[in-house]
Formats: structure tokens, C-alpha cells, sequence
């Protein structure tokens, strides 16, 4: 995206695992966790791929960390279930606040 000549990246956050014990504990706290990976090493093997995809594209990729506790009350304070609209908003909450406040971590 271009805006007054200089060329912008987009910022897509991720919604990030950090190990395969947070992993198991995301599986049991989504309600669509049929839709997801099997394994975290699936899952870690889709994220690589979509990271290419997005750097390949000029873009950012921001980590959206998964905390179980943090996103139930997350969900429940925006009227979400657990499941993948809420993945992606929350994904999308952490690059606003990335942009407002400038802290956060991308994805290298």
C-alpha cells in the first residue's frame, strides 16, 4: 500500500504458541479446536508457512501470545466464544495496540 509515495507494509498478527504445553491448553480452551492443527509441531509447521508468505509480500508478522486465562476474559469482555473470530480479532487487537503504543514483538 502506497500513501503519500512511501510504501507501507502491512502488520498481521499471529496468534502465537509458545510450546507444545501452551498449545495443548489453547486445543482445550477453543471451541472450534476440530479446525486447528493436531500437534504443535503442525502448527509450527503452518506458521512457517504462512510467515514466508507474509514476508514475502513485504509484510510484518506480529506475535498475538496466547495466554489462556488472558484470552477467556478477553473473549467474554467482547462477547466472543472461544474460537477462530475470536482468534483473529484478538490477533487484530494486538497489531492496533502494536501501532498505537509501538510495543509488541515481531515476528523475525
Amino acid at each position: 500500500m502506497k500513501e503519500g509515495g512511501v510504501e507501507l507494509n502491512y502488520i498481521v498478527g499471529i496468534v502465537w504458541f509458545s510450546d507444545e504445553h501452551a498449545y495443548r491448553r489453547a486445543l482445550e480452551t477453543f471451541t472450534d479446536s476440530e479446525n486447528m492443527p493436531a500437534t504443535f509441531e503442525d502448527w509450527k509447521t503452518l506458521v512457517k508457512r504462512q510467515l514466508e508468505e507474509i514476508k514475502n509480500a513485504g509484510n510484518v508478522a506480529l506475535r498475538a501470545d496466547f495466554d489462556p486465562e488472558t484470552f477467556i476474559r478477553w473473549c467474554s469482555s467482547r462477547g466472543f466464544q472461544a474460537d477462530s473470530e475470536a482468534r483473529c480479532a484478538f490477533a487484530e487487537h494486538i497489531v492496533l495496540e502494536y501501532q498505537k503504543t509501538g510495543k509488541g514483538t515481531v515476528i523475525e
